[in-house]
């Protein structure tokens, strides 16, 4: 999409909002070291300098590491935008200040229960992260430690995710080391330092989720042009009616819906959709097949969007962009004309779409594995093993992404069990089915 000129008015608004997200960055970071229970990985080198030198503070620090990052930036890579490394430099010594100013205004307050001390620290992380979330709305820079890193990762090739990762583990077992040589005491990182990792990164998410109303009443622009990149995804119309089938591994899923889009002259689209997607990207087919639908653990899926709230948007992880490409091309597809999907969570991306039937087929254990050891000729313990792994899989990605339980009868139109009617019954049923679905439809 063709990049919009911002006026002078709207950039004062941006750089104004961006400001005030380090006031409140800044007076986060304050609380959780008056917690006394850690502070964040990103500030525990900063503050762990101060312990070792008090003559410099905390904002100072920060400032100084913030700043060498700054310098870094050009070596790893040439051509910078010198105003934007100017800005950075400006907005560093902002963050400084309001950290320092923020530790003087609080240092009268004593805390002495330990349940003082987990509000403060609880109250320190949604301060900081609302504090980002007014960063990441204002879209006019990132802090230097941010820019740094995903610059980094460009240079070594890795993605910047796992190389924020990597920092923050370092930063916080080399602040830990260096307090326990200088302090003698671990005063920065603490059991403080995992739950501001894990819980800023959650805060985040939901401030940028759930406060449109306050994002767009401070930036309009926001919702212009989040209305323009709606626009821009194609709608697909009532006339196209759509036919999406899940199935079970082994349930002969896939032939049934052949016949059906043969029998209805429909164009029929499974495969290749991961075609279409690996046009539309930078991943090759054979990689889309090999990790759509892959989500070895939802709980540690789970853990992953709790620490990675408020990496950038180009940098979700691997199976959401996958899903996110794959459910564009779907709605590409349905929005061009009448068709049968299978899979890939095409009855939740399509769900509003009123001139669309979601059928589930399954069939007993027992068949499946029997369907499977002749049709790929492999033993009972290997088909069993691989209709187990399908199931998994399916199951993870779809309480993933859609929020629904797979193979749930109340989120398909039609549940049907292909073994009790054979194949070519099933398909048989399901075309008058359908039929009749597009008679009352029309």
């Amino acid at each position: 999409m063709k990049e919009i000129k911002q006026s002078p008015s709207e950039l004062a608004r941006r750089f104004l909002v961006f400001a005030l997200g380090l006031v409140f960055m800044g007076f986060g970071v304050a609380c959780l070291i008056k917690s006394s229970l850690g502070v964040s990985p990103i500030s525990s080198l900063p503050y762990t300098f101060a312990l070792i030198i008090p003559s410099v503070t905390v904002g100072c620090w920060t400032a100084i590491m913030n700043l060498l990052m700054i310098f870094i930036q050009p070596v790893l890579k040439k051509g910078l935008d010198k105003r934007m490394l100017v800005l950075q430099c400006g907005m560093t010594v902002v963050f400084g200040y309001f950290i320092d100013l923020s530790l003087e205004c609080m240092a009268p307050l004593v805390l002495e229960s330990y349940y003082a001390k987990i509000g403060m620290l609880l109250a320190g992380c949604s301060i900081m992260a609302f504090g980002t979330y007014f960063g990441i709305i204002s879209r006019v820079t990132l802090l230097p430690m941010d820019s740094f890193l995903q610059i980094l990762a460009e240079r070594i090739g890795r993605r910047y995710t796992s190389v924020r990762v990597v920092s923050d583990l370092c930063m916080t077992i080399f602040a830990a080391a260096l307090c326990l040589i200088f302090v003698g005491e671990l005063k920065a990182v603490r059991e403080g330092t995992l739950i501001t990792a894990f819980l800023c990164g959650t805060e985040i998410r939901m401030f940028t989720n759930q406060l449109k109303a306050l994002t767009y009443l401070l930036l309009p622009e926001n919702r212009i042009q989040k209305e323009r990149e709606r626009q821009a995804m194609p709608e697909v119309s009532e006339a196209h009616f759509v036919l999406t089938v899940s199935h079970e591994y082994g349930s002969g899923g896939r032939t049934i819906a052949r016949r059906i889009a043969h029998e209805l002259d429909l164009p029929y689209y499974d495969t290749e959709i991961i075609k279409m997607a690996a046009e539309r990207s930078d991943f090759a087919a054979e990689y889309l097949h090999k990790h759509e639908e892959k989500i070895s653990s939802t709980a540690l899926y789970t853990l992953f969007d709790w620490y990675a709230g408020s990496f950038p948007e180009s940098e979700v992880p691997l199976p959401e962009q996958i899903f996110r490409l794959e459910a564009q091309v779907i709605q590409e597809i349905a929005a061009k004309d009448s068709c049968v999907i299978v899979g890939r969570l095409a009855n939740y991306v399509l769900q509003n779409h009123k001139n669309s039937l979601h059928i589930f087929i399954t069939a007993d254990e027992a068949e499946r594995i029997q369907r499977v050891m002749r049709k790929e000729a492999i033993p009972l313990e290997e088909a069993q093993e691989k209709i187990r792994e399908f199931a998994n899989d399916r199951k993870n990605h779809c309480q993933q992404f859609s929020a629904m339980e797979w193979g749930n009868s109340e989120n398909y139109d039609i549940t049907v069990k292909s073994n009790r009617y054979g194949v070519d019954r099933t398909a048989a049923i399901l075309i008058q089915l359908i039929k009749e679905f597009r008679l009352i439809q029309f």
